[in-house]
């Protein structure tokens, strides 16, 4: 999973700055929610875009997930860590 945020953080470092890989735990699809590993606040649905190819189910929420911060305060989900 490593590999594969620093391919993507590569890919964005043009349009990202201070961009890093963080995990946290799905908590909800519908209100959409994750509280990150280093932060017992969980994040807003406002503060969270889907990578369109992760495709979570509901069977995923409990799951941990990978995510990308963002200096426009939101979190780009990358999918669940398997």
């Amino acid at each position: 999973m490593q590999s594969v945020i620093a391919k993507l953080r590569g890919y964005t470092q043009d349009g990202l700055v201070n961009t890093r890989g963080e995990f946290g735990q799905l908590l909800s699809l519908t209100p959409l929610s994750v509280k990150l590993d280093e932060d017992p606040t969980p994040l807003e649905p406002d503060e969270i875009v889907i990578l369109r190819s992760a495709e979570l189910r509901q069977e995923d929420v409990g799951k941990k997930v990978a995510l990308l911060s963002c200096t426009n305060d939101q979190y780009l989900l990358l999918g669940v860590v398997e």
